[in-house]
C-alpha cells in the first residue's frame, strides 16, 4: 500500500517506521529539523521495540500524489492546518485518512475536510515519546491501532490497511463501533493526562496516593460516553485503574508533559472538552469541571 505520514513524531514516527520496515510504501511529511533528520539518517527506534530504518520523507504532497491512506499523526489542535496543507494533494477516490488523536475531535475536523466517507477514525496505544527528531523511545505496553470507518461499514482498502498492520507486527482488530473504542480511549487516556498534570505527577504515584480522584475522573467520563451513546461496559472504571496499574508507573502523557512544560497543549480535545459534552446530555462533570478550569488557567500563564 501506498500509505503517507502527516507528523513524524512519537505516534507517526512509531507506526510508519513499523509499516515501512514490514514492506509497505510510506512517506513521511515532516518540515524543518524533523524532515532534515529524516532525510539524512532516518528513524530510530529505541526501548522495547530496537529499528534504525531510513525512510522516505518531503514537505511538498503534490510531489507524492494520491496514496492509499494518509496517517494523521499530528496534535489535535495541529490537524485543521495539516488537512489543508497536505490532504488535497494525497486525495484519490478511495483514499482513507485515518486520524490517531486522543479525544473526540480529530475526525470531524478531518471530515470537515475531505468528507466523511474518507475519515476512519482511529485509536492508537503505544507508550512513545519523541526524544529529539527522527528519535523515539517506545515503552513496554501496547502496541495496537484500532481503525473503523464512520458508520461502521466495510471498505476494501480498511481491510487492506489492517493486513498490513498485522503484517507489521501492530495490533489491530476488525471494528464495527469505532464511536465506542473512541470513548474506550477516552475512559483510559484523559483522566490521567489531566489528573498526572493537575498534580504533576507520574502514573505510579497517581495510583498509590491519589486513586480516588483518578476513579471520581474515570467514573464521570465514562457516564459522559455511555450517555453519548458508547457502549461501555459496566466495570469501566475497574478495568481501567487495572490496565493503568500493569503500566509503567513512571509513565506520563504527552498531554502532562505539555501542560507541565508550558507547551501548547490538546487541553481543549481532552480534558477541557469533557464539561460541554457533560452538558450536551444533562451529565454533571464537577471533578472534570474544576481539573479543566485549573489546567486552563495553568496554560494560560504558561503561554
Amino acid at each position: 500500500m501506498r500509505i503517507a505520514v502527516i507528523g513524524a513524531g512519537a505516534i507517526g514516527g512509531f507506526f510508519g517506521a513499523r509499516l515501512a520496515a514490514a514492506g509497505q510504501d510510506v512517506v513521511f511529511l515532516a518540515r524543518g529539523a524533523t524532515l532534515s533528520t529524516l532525510r539524512s539518517r532516518g528513524l530510530v527506534l529505541s526501548g522495547a521495540h530496537e529499528l534504525t530504518l531510513p525512510v522516505t520523507a518531503g514537505d511538498d504532497p503534490a510531489e507524492i500524489g494520491p496514496v492509499d491512506v494518509v496517517l494523521v499523526c499530528t496534535k489535535t489542535f495541529q490537524v485543521a492546518d495539516a488537512a489543508t496543507a497536505y490532504l488535497p494533494g494525497l486525495m484519490g477516490p478511495q483514499t482513507l485518512v485515518v486520524s490517531t488523536q486522543n479525544g473526540l475531535q480529530a475526525p470531524y475536523v478531518l471530515a470537515d475536510a475531505v468528507g466523511r466517507d474518507h475519515v476512519a477514525p482511529g485509536i492508537c496505544r503505544i507508550w512513545s515519546q519523541l526524544l529529539s527528531p527522527g528519535v523515539i523511545h517506545v515503552s513496554e505496553g501496547p502496541q495496537s491501532l484500532v481503525v473503523g470507518t464512520w458508520e461502521g461499514n466495510a471498505s476494501p482498502v480498511l481491510s487492506a490497511f489492517r493486513q498490513a498492520l498485522r503484517e507489521a507486527g501492530v495490533h489491530t482488530v476488525d471494528c464495527h463501533n469505532i464511536w465506542t473504542e473512541l470513548w474506550n480511549k477516552v475512559v483510559h487516556v484523559v483522566p490521567q493526562g489531566a489528573v498526572g498534570a493537575l498534580l504533576d505527577l507520574p502514573l505510579g504515584q497517581l495510583l498509590d496516593h491519589h486513586r480516588s480522584l483518578l476513579g471520581r475522573c474515570v467514573t464521570e467520563i465514562a457516564t459522559v460516553g455511555r450517555a453519548q451513546g458508547a457502549e461501555l461496559p459496566e466495570d469501566i472504571v475497574e478495568q481501567t485503574l487495572t490496565f493503568l496499574a500493569d503500566q509503567d508507573p513512571t509513565s506520563t502523557t504527552s498531554f502532562q508533559r505539555d501542560i507541565t512544560a508550558g507547551r501548547p497543549s490538546e487541553l481543549d480535545a481532552q480534558i477541557g472538552a469533557i464539561p460541554g459534552l457533560g452538558d450536551e446530555v444533562g451529565v454533571d462533570t464537577p471533578v472534570c469541571d474544576v481539573i479543566a478550569e485549573t489546567l486552563g488557567v495553568h496554560a494560560a500563564r504558561g503561554r
